[in-house]
């Protein structure tokens, strides 16, 4: 069952174990506002529960955006059917993830946003860092200037996704996360990425995966920069090239 909990001012988090007996989750998020937006959308398998969930903080049919930081099936799995729901909803992605990707998955034209783009949602006003290769190459995080969240999409990581909000440090087992599965194909690119998070100066940081974080974000941002965790550098079978 879908879990909703508010992490920041109307910011809600809508989680739903995705491997329970390794306790690792998988969240989207809901902007309560005059413009409601949501931040990622789950998977599409998982669509009736979290539409629920969704449901339990806002008219889904009024959702205005939806927003994509990259195609991924956990990330925008469930674009669609909450487009077929929202007649006025309107997708929103990077300009490379707009161009390839949502201009084709999309039931609906997307938005594409950069740096320069301020999406007013009423109270909340949400930016975009532009960030490639962290993890795909139309990577995008959008943040909410208003309270300070950072959605931080794959980058944090982390376990304890029964714990919607945390002040602990967890940067060990991020690494360990990151270790195994290799998401990150360049340095310069998650370094890049980070100067950008830095430099919006978070208060919360809404993971994708684990809890989201609420306190040492200047530790996790220095445990990223000073740790390799670029490419793979623990086997993991299920990324074991063919024929090994």
């Amino acid at each position: 069952m879908a879990a909703v909990d508010e992490i920041a001012p109307d910011i809600f988090r809508i989680n739903m174990m995705t491997v329970p007996d390794e306790d690792f989750s998988t969240s989207f998020f809901v902007i309560r506002d005059e413009a409601p937006t949501l931040v990622e959308t789950g998977f599409r398998r998982a669509y009736e529960e979290t539409h629920d969930a969704v449901a339990a903080v806002i008219d889904p049919t009024t959702l205005r955006y939806l927003v994509v930081p990259h195609l991924e099936g956990d990330e925008c799995g469930a674009l669609n059917p909450f487009l077929a729901q929202a007649p006025h909803a309107v997708p929103v992605g990077s300009p490379i993830g707009v161009a390839l990707n949502l201009s084709d998955f999309a039931d609906r034209e997307p938005r594409a946003v950069d740096a320069d783009t301020e999406l007013d949602l009423g109270e909340h006003k949400l930016r975009f860092l532009i960030t490639p290769y962290v993890h795909t190459w139309e990577s995008m995080l959008p943040y909410d200037v208003t309270s300070g969240t950072v959605f931080c999409s794959d980058v944090f990581i982390g376990p304890e996704g029964r714990r919607a909000v945390t002040d602990a440090d967890q940067t060990d087992a991020m690494v360990r996360m990151y270790r195994t599965v290799g998401i990150f194909p360049s340095r310069a690119h998650l370094n890049h990425a980070l100067d950008k998070i830095e430099a919006v100066h978070p208060q919360t940081l809404a993971c994708h995966h684990g809890s989201v974080k609420a306190g040492n974000i200047a530790t996790y941002l220095q445990v990223l920069r000073e740790t390799d965790v670029t490419g793979v550098t623990e086997w993991n079978p299920m990324l074991e090239p063919p024929g090994s």
